[in-house]
Order: C-alpha cells, then structure tokens, then sequence
C-alpha cells in the first residue's frame, strides 16, 4: 500500500486513533496530579486539586459545546448563531466564575485569587476546544479530533506542569493551564472553522434555539458528573478516615472502567444523529460497550490482586476482593452514559431522570448504611444501584425507533425516552 493510500486508510478509520487519543488524554490529566503531589508539600497539594477540580466543573461547557456541535454538524443543521452562542457562553462561564471567586477563595480557605481567576481564565479557550471537538467529531474528521483531544489534554498538563516547575504553588499551577489552554485554543480554531465551513447552514437555526440546547447538554454532563463523583464524596463522610482511602483507591479502578468504552459515544454520535440508522447504531454502540465492561469487570476479578497493587500499591492488599465491585459500578456507568448520549443525539433528555434517581437514591442508600459502614457495603449499594439504572436506560434505548429527522429548535422537551 503506497503513503498516500496509508494516510487516507488511517484518517477514515477511528477504531484506533480515537481511543488512543482519549486514553492519552485521560492519561495525561492523571499526569498534573502525580507530578503536583512529588514537587508540593501536602497543604499545597490540597489546594492545588482543588483548584484543578474547579477547571474540571468549568468544562461542563465545553462538554456542552462539543455534544451540541456535533449533532449540528452531523445532521446539516449548523446555524450562523453557533460560533457566536459558544464564545458567548465561554465567555459568560468565566465572568460566573470570576464573580463567585470571593466565595470560592473563602469555602477552599485559599489565600489568593489568582487560582480561582486562572480557572475562570480557562472557561473561553475551553469553549474553543469544545467548538472545535463538536465540528471534527460531527463531520467524521477523525485525525482532527484526535489532534483537539490531544490539544486539551497537553494544554492543559503541560501548561500546568510548567507553572508547577516555575511557581511551585497552586496558583501557579493553574495560571499554567489557563495558558496552556488558550495555546491550544489558538491552534484548534482553524481546525473548527475548516469544519463547520465544509457543513451545510441552517439560516432558520437562531441564538435562541443554540442557546436552549446548550442548555439541556449541559444538563447532561452536569449531573453525570455529579453522578460520577457522589459516592467519593458521600464516602468521606460515612467511611472513616481509613476506610475512605482505601475507597479512593478503589475508585481509580470505578474510572478506568468509566473512561474505557468512552470512545465508544465519541465515534458513533454522528451515526446515532441520524434517525435511519440510529437504532442500528444503538445495538452496534452497546455491544461494544456491553463487551468492554465485561471485560473489565472480568479482568478486576480475576486479576483483583494486580488491580489493587497498580492503584494502591502493598498498603491496598485487602481492595482485591473488591476490585471488580469497583469495575461492575464504572462499567455500569459507561453503559448508562453511551445511553443518554444516544438520546442527545436524537434531542431526547428524559433518560436524565435515570441519572436523579441514581444520585437520590445513593445519598439514601449513605445514610441508611450510616456511619462507620464498610467500604464493600457503600460500593455494592453503589453498584447495585447503577447497574439497575443502566439496564433501564439500555431498554429506553434499544427500545427508541425515529421515524423521521428531529427538529433542531432546542425547545421541545416533551419527546419519547
């Protein structure tokens, strides 16, 4: 096969570069915090996560963006507002944040407010990014994705890591990413305007509907995230001390099989926007996924002595009896999430309900475990709890059939599950 021909072969096939690049991604935000806790003392560490977690919620944007433009771009329904609306909300992401920083410097106890303003920083060259991830990943570019993925991701660790070396502090840290970030910002524009050029405009697409549905993926990624992190956050407070660490480090393995199948969505949702394939898509999509949790929930158990020592090293020995626990909790996440992606794709959002009533009923199931309950009795109530909330999202989906293209106003919020 001559290089030209290898090049096209490569470009249209995402069955490997698009997972290797979100792994590369995941892997390299784990990077910042490894490296941050070698070169900080302990205090600073802490506030040094904190911060970084605050650059994590003001994704949820970007996310926003990235899932709305998609679906734009894969169903010919860009709109003249688009650009506008997405520069318009990173924007205002980062004038809340900056507003709320009083607030965000007294509740972390931190004793200055570059942090939190280098965060706020990060919201519009986040918004870019998210722009331009949407139109690759809407017209089936997979090579530029690939390269905004990786743009995020080295922005963001690698300006962070500089700002680490140079400062040594928190605020240094993150005023490394907001730089990172705008760097990769700046060589991803191009990269969306070439994109969204190449797509069809829909003149009848206004502010106010781009506007709408920003909102409701927002929603979406919003309260997956809280999803996500409620059971570390309710283990803090009904673990002890000593039971809430070894439930930290299960909870790598609950994200390794959380981010594993996620290309998954990222490679399909073109496909699923499209209602003459979408239920084909839906199977195709939950195979894989289906495919991959089980075997990384097989792999946790037999291998659940392995998993414990690469997470947690000696001092987590007794986390290999719990390890696939862990596994079954994420993987059931993963197929909840490929599920509610499926319905954005199609403007349906009621399989959120699912996502309110995990998070309800976990903080029931915490507090009726009480204090001083087990690790094993908080992740199996977890996993339990997800795995019945995913098997009900995977019926919705396999069970939704369109008949005819969805209407692209934002607005209706009153459609099938």
């Amino acid at each position: 096969m001559s290089s030209p021909q290898r090049r096209r072969t490569l470009a249209s096939s995402p069955g490997l570069l698009v997972p290797a690049a979100t792994i590369t991604a995941n892997v390299l935000s784990y990077a910042l915090v490894l490296i941050a806790a070698r070169l900080l003392d302990r205090a600073v560490y802490g506030e040094t996560l904190a911060l970084l977690n605050l650059v994590t919620i003001a994704t949820i944007p970007a996310f926003a963006i990235q899932t709305v433009a998609a679906r734009r771009a894969a169903t010919a329904t860009v709109g003249p507002a688009l650009v506008r609306v997405a520069l318009l909300v990173g924007v205002a992401g980062a004038l809340v944040i900056a507003a709320a920083s009083p607030l965000a410097v007294s509740f972390m106890r931190l004793d200055s407010y570059l942090g939190v303003l280098a965060a706020a920083a990060s919201v519009p060259s986040l918004a870019v990014l998210g722009l331009a991830q949407g139109a690759t990943q809407g017209r089936e570019k997979w090579v530029q994705l690939c390269l905004t993925l990786l743009l995020m991701g080295v922005g963001r660790v690698g300006g962070g890591i500089v700002g680490l070396t140079f400062f040594r502090s928190s605020s240094g840290a993150l005023i490394g990413t907001a730089l990172g970030l705008v760097v990769a910002a700046l060589i991803a524009w191009p990269m969306a305007k070439r994109a969204l050029h190449e797509t069809p405009y829909d003149e009848s697409q206004t502010a106010g509907h781009t506007l709408a549905e920003l909102a409701h993926a927002a929603h979406a990624h919003g309260v997956f995230l809280l999803l996500s992190s409620l059971d570390l956050l309710l283990a803090r407070n009904v673990l002890s001390a000593d039971d809430a660490g070894l439930y930290a480090a299960g909870n790598v393995i609950f994200r390794a099989a959380l981010w594993l199948p996620q290309p998954v969505a990222l490679m399909l949702f073109a496909a699923l926007s499209d209602f003459r394939g979408h239920r084909r898509k839906v199977r195709e999509g939950l195979v894989i996924v289906g495919a991959l949790a089980g075997a990384t929930i097989l792999g946790s158990f037999v291998f659940g002595d392995l998993a414990a020592a690469i997470v947690g090293g000696a001092k987590f020995a007794d986390l290999a009896d719990e390890a696939w626990i862990f596994a079954l909790a994420g993987s059931s996440l993963a197929v909840m999430q490929f599920c509610i992606f499926a319905g954005l794709a199609m403007l349906r959002r009621r399989r959120l309900a699912l996502v309110w009533a995990c998070i309800v009923a976990e903080i029931v199931a915490a507090m009726m475990l009480g204090q001083g309950t087990t690790p094993m009795a908080l992740i199996s109530s977890v996993a339990t709890i997800v795995a019945v909330a995913a098997a009900a999202a995977a019926v919705l989906a396999l069970r939704a059939n369109p008949t005819e293209p969805i209407q692209s106003t934002g607005a209706k919020i009153t459609e099938p599950l």
